[in-house]
């Protein structure tokens, strides 16, 4: 069961079923929805390998930005398969 654990606001989201980060809008903020903004940048605390792999779109925004921190992701992009905590 995939456990969701938002370090900021100390909030926890439980699912008996992956989660994609992109119905969490109530905890994340989103603009395009797409992966080509960069505004729903999380860094993932824990849990790196619980989330799914890193898609074409976050490789490319994060190349073009010359981002290369291993901890963020695009929310919009990911799918949470385990337990995961994320500020």
């Amino acid at each position: 069961m995939p456990s969701i654990t938002f370090l900021e606001s100390g909030v926890v989201i439980d699912s008996p079923d992956p989660i994609r980060l992109l119905d969490m809008d109530d905890h994340i903020r989103f603009a395009c929805r797409a992966g080509n903004c960069g505004t729903c940048t999380i860094n993932v605390v824990e849990g790196q390998d619980q989330l799914s792999a890193l898609t074409p779109r976050e490789q490319r925004l994060f190349a073009l930005t010359k981002q290369t921190d291993t901890n963020l992701r695009l929310a919009c992009q990911c799918k949470v398969l385990g337990d995961v905590i994320l500020r």
